[in-house]
């Protein structure tokens, strides 16, 4: 029993390394409390003040200026009530600075005022972040039951049906508390984030503002060039969500793994382990052992793991070995990530409610039941919309109008870009968007993931590609070279699980070990 604890001790030790080196200690922080002033109207932005701003997960500290915005909790409710959000300039450090850059993250469910801008932008730009509605503001749609519910399944049966029932029950009760508390769920959308983003921009005596967005955020920033396109002087978007693709097509990230299968084949070191990385996965997938010595292993907590790591270039080589040490008999790196699963998934993270209302409006009616996204045939299925929409489906929602849920024609200057093996928003939204985006430019990264690859393995080329873009509308991509992905993990799953089973079995040989020789001195006295 003893030697079980420590296990459970020295393993979770582990985690929480591993963890921290898998998601570079960028977890979420609390912002203050932010509430409506007093006498305030729809529209008014309180008089910016000095303050400091550190970005959560961030070390850099920035001189910015902080106010609070307030808006109709629902924009298209002329009797509605008002809410509060928080908003952050930081000032353009050069003496003539250009359009603004006003931010757009990623998420739902996650903040916007977490941006850290480098010194490059801030030369010729104020830096704006409004608070998104519904995570940042005087009202949060936080879930607190149903996060602690995904955690508490996550590692033993994420997608069976008891947890799909006490998910989708969490999901309805959530949904009611905040209905209780009198909050309109009706008025958080991603079309609300619009008219909060140009409400900010009104406030701020701005003519027109640049967008800096990604992921979601780029959703966000499509239906702003729909609803205000002369507020607009030029778009960025990173990692493009059109839509649909709140909704992940099991198909979709199948060819990407049979790409990156491609590129195994081609590798040394990958190919001398397999001859088809993409038949080991489906092979390891559809047979998953339930243990590992002591340690269980669930197959939707594997997949749901590998989405979440498939984000990252970096995180990659782990989830190929994993399964190719797997496909050979050794299923330790799965237990490992079994075990790593509750830090992995940002549950405890995101305002769930957030999610399900901003993600739901816009693209529910893509969500064709719980056969389209799971595993059936394919390699990995769709395990993020799994874990979602199950949950969503059960929220009351009521969508946006049907031309916001389309992709609509624009003329608005855009740079469009994406990773060619992005499995959060995956490249193939580019041919989509092309026939309707008439001014766009688009930038294909081979071999880049999500948003961080595109940011931070060539920091000098992306530098370049933003400023060239922001400075003259003509993005140039020129320093960008090809960095072949790694199949060979700098930390393998399978060794950190080994070391910790070695570990648990060395350190009570060595207490036992010094017991007997301070008795044996002990006696000789």
């Amino acid at each position: 029993m003893k030697a079980r604890r420590m296990l459970g001790a020295i393993t979770l030790l582990g985690v929480v390394l591993a963890a921290v080196l898998l998601l570079g200690g960028c977890g979420a922080r609390e912002t203050p409390p932010v509430t409506v002033p007093d006498g305030a109207q729809a529209g008014d932005l309180t008089p910016l003040e000095l303050c400091e701003f550190q970005p959560a997960g961030s070390k850099e500290t920035y001189d910015a200026e902080c106010g609070t915005l307030t808006v109709p909790e629902n924009w298209d409710d002329p009797n509605a009530r008002v809410i509060a959000l928080p908003v952050v300039r930081i000032p353009a450090t050069g003496p003539n600075p250009a359009e603004p850059v006003f931010i757009l993250l990623g998420g739902p469910g996650s903040p916007n005022t977490l941006f850290a801008p480098q010194g490059w932008l801030r030369d010729d730009h104020d830096v704006i972040m409004v608070g998104y509605r519904g995570v940042e503001g005087s009202v949060k749609l936080a879930c607190p039951e149903v996060s602690a519910l995904s955690s508490d399944y996550l590692g033993k049966a994420l997608f069976s049906d008891e947890a799909n029932a006490d998910l989708v029950a969490g999901a309805k009760q959530c949904a009611a508390d905040h209905r209780a508390a009198d909050v309109d769920l009706g008025g958080y959308t991603a079309v609300g984030v619009v008219e909060d983003m140009e409400a900010a921009r009104a406030a701020l005596g701005y003519e027109r503002v640049n967008l800096w967005s990604e992921s979601y955020g780029t959703r966000v920033a499509q239906l702003y060039a729909y609803l205000h396109p002369d507020s607009l002087h030029r778009v960025m978007m990173i990692g493009l969500n059109p839509p649909g693709h709140f909704v992940y097509d099991p198909a979709v990230l199948d060819d990407m793994i049979r790409r990156i299968s491609d590129l195994c084949a081609q590798d040394p070191g990958c190919s001398g382990r397999t001859d088809d990385l993409a038949q080991a996965m489906y092979d390891v997938n559809h047979s998953m052992p339930d243990r590992w010595l002591l340690f269980p292993i669930d197959p939707g907590s594997i997949r749901l793991g590998t989405h979440f790591m498939f984000f990252s270039n970096s995180n990659m080589p782990m989830v190929f070995d994993m399964y190719l040490a797997a496909a050979d008999g050794d299923p330790s790196g799965l237990a490992m990530l079994n075990v790593m699963g509750p830090f992995l998934l940002p549950a405890d993270q995101l305002r769930m409610g957030d999610f399900f209302n901003k993600g739901g409006t816009l693209d529910l009616e893509y969500y064709q039941g719980p056969e389209s996204i799971s595993l059936g045939d394919s390699i990995m299925g769709a395990p993020l919309s799994e874990w979602i929409w199950s949950m969503a489906e059960a929220w009351p929602l009521e969508l946006v109008p049907a031309e916001l849920r389309q992709l609509q024609e624009s003329d608005v200057d855009m740079l469009i870009v994406n990773g060619t093996v992005d499995f959060s928003t995956p490249p193939t939204a580019l041919d989509e968007v092309k026939p309707y985006y008439r001014n766009a430019q688009y930038v294909l990264l081979p071999e880049f993931s999500h948003v961080g690859d595109v940011r931070n393995l060539q920091p000098a080329a992306f530098e370049r590609l933003v400023t060239s873009y922001y400075d003259t509308g003509v993005a140039d991509d020129s320093l960008f070279e090809l960095q072949p992905l790694s199949f060979e993990p700098s930390i393998s799953l399978v060794t950190m699980a080994k070391l910790g089973v070695a570990a648990v079995v060395l350190v009570p040989l060595l207490l036992v070990g010094g017991v007997l020789v301070i008795v044996r001195r002990v006696r000789r006295r």
